[in-house]
């Protein structure tokens, strides 16, 4: 039996064009050690900061992005990059070196603390979210789509 491979040329094509699209969602995800939740930020509206990644590819380093949210996000809420399209505030990206190795020129390591924007709009006592979106993109076997894992702790407006 003879197999003929131009059948299967447009299958793989079309697979190929379609996987930057693909959103992972992965259940590996770090902690967010501070804030707390239910932590009520200070008058001058910063928060400490700490995570805790889980490198769970086993990466020299470990994308971030930290966001502010006026829900309880799922990773229902995230689009096919990793990102929230309907957030309050967006913190920013950042590259946690592991294993010791130094940051990557360029990049931004965590901070210590974050600085919250405004929340005049929010009422007193209302939940807002710190989320932290952990991308993997170095997993084994190699050239897989990159895979989010998300976490979050609620803090309170004062």
């Amino acid at each position: 039996m003879r197999f003929s491979t131009s059948l299967l040329v447009p299958v793989f094509a079309a697979l190929a064009l379609a996987a930057p699209n693909v959103r992972t969602i992965s259940q590996n995800h770090g902690t967010i050690v501070e804030p707390t939740s239910g932590l009520v930020p200070t008058t001058d509206g910063s928060l400490p900061f700490s995570y805790q990644d889980s490198n769970w590819c086993e990466g020299g380093y470990t994308p971030i992005s930290v966001w502010l949210l006026d829900y309880a996000p799922t990773t229902a809420n995230l689009n096919a990059t990793g990102q929230f399209t309907n957030a309050d505030y967006f913190f920013g990206s950042f590259l946690i070196a592991n294993f010791g190795l130094p940051p990557l020129s360029g990049s931004q390591s965590p901070p210590t603390s974050l600085t919250l924007p405004n929340l005049s709009q929010y009422a007193a006592g209302s939940s807002l979210y710190i989320a932290v979106v952990e991308t993997a993109n170095t997993c084994p076997p190699g050239n897989v789509p990159a895979q989010y894992g998300l976490t979050s702790t609620e803090i309170t407006t004062a």
